[in-house]
């Protein structure tokens, strides 16, 4: 892990839902986005008792960032507290990367799975169609489907990396076999837990965020073999307090 000096003053763009609601100097929670039990978003604060995870810097744009229902909106938040920030990068091995038990050209089946990985990328790591990168704009317990076609079809000999959006992890196979060396703080019977506060791919294309409203061009298929490696930013916090206002 690397500490990371990106966000000075504690200044970072996260994503809000129904901000049409909120207002600069609003405090945050994390929640859920109105279409599932994914904790993948800042929502208002309801208890005034509640701990925050953020203040909003700025009244949330007009103008969705999102692709799909519900509305997300992205806006610069102040963190409530001066928690360190840090650079984890996802591990690539064969040995940790998962299965694929079936695919069309838009959608691959996974022997095991969680329900919460809407706006997650799948990356084809090994196999038929490797080096793909995807967009997950649907997903249930079995099936991930992406946002654009696979230019050539992944089958049964294909592996595939999960980069995982942006929020509170839920525990799973995916998830621990996603990261390298921080397990038990994806395990959901743990009481350490962590925030995915952003996702990026580095390598020939330099280093971009993996966000698919701004950088839609990131789903391409020909990286395999070019050395791009992928990051994500993230905090640790004991028992998610001042960040679900628990």
């Amino acid at each position: 892990m690397i500490l990371t000096q990106d966000y000075q003053d504690g200044l970072i763009k996260l994503p809000i839902y129904d901000a049409t609601a909120l207002v600069k100097g609003q405090g945050l929670i994390w929640g859920v986005d109105g279409s599932s039990t994914s904790t993948c978003a800042l929502i208002d604060v309801t208890n005034t008792t509640a701990n925050i995870f953020a203040v909003l810097a700025e009244t949330p744009a007009s103008v969705a960032t999102n692709i799909g229902t519900p509305v997300i909106y992205q806006a610069t938040c102040q963190l409530a507290e001066n928690v360190r920030i840090w650079k984890i990068y996802h591990d690539l091995a064969t040995g940790t990367d998962l299965d694929i038990t079936s695919s069309t050209s838009t959608v691959v089946t996974l022997a095991t799975m969680d329900d919460n990985l809407d706006g997650s990328w799948l990356y084809i790591n090994s196999g038929t169609g490797a080096g793909q990168l995807r967009f997950v704009k649907a997903a249930n317990t079995t099936t991930l489907t992406v946002n654009t076609a696979f230019t050539t079809t992944p089958d049964s000999t294909s592996d595939v990396i999960i980069i995982r959006n942006v929020g509170i992890p839920t525990g799973g196979v995916i998830l621990n076999t996603t990261f390298d060396m921080i397990l038990t703080a994806l395990d959901n019977t743990s009481a350490q837990k962590m925030v995915i506060l952003k996702n990026f791919v580095e390598g020939p294309m330099g280093c971009q965020e993996l966000d698919i409203t701004k950088n839609s061009h990131l789903e391409t298929s020909g990286l395999n073999g070019r050395g791009v490696r992928f990051f994500s930013h993230v905090i640790f916090i004991d028992t998610l307090v001042a960040a679900t206002g628990l």
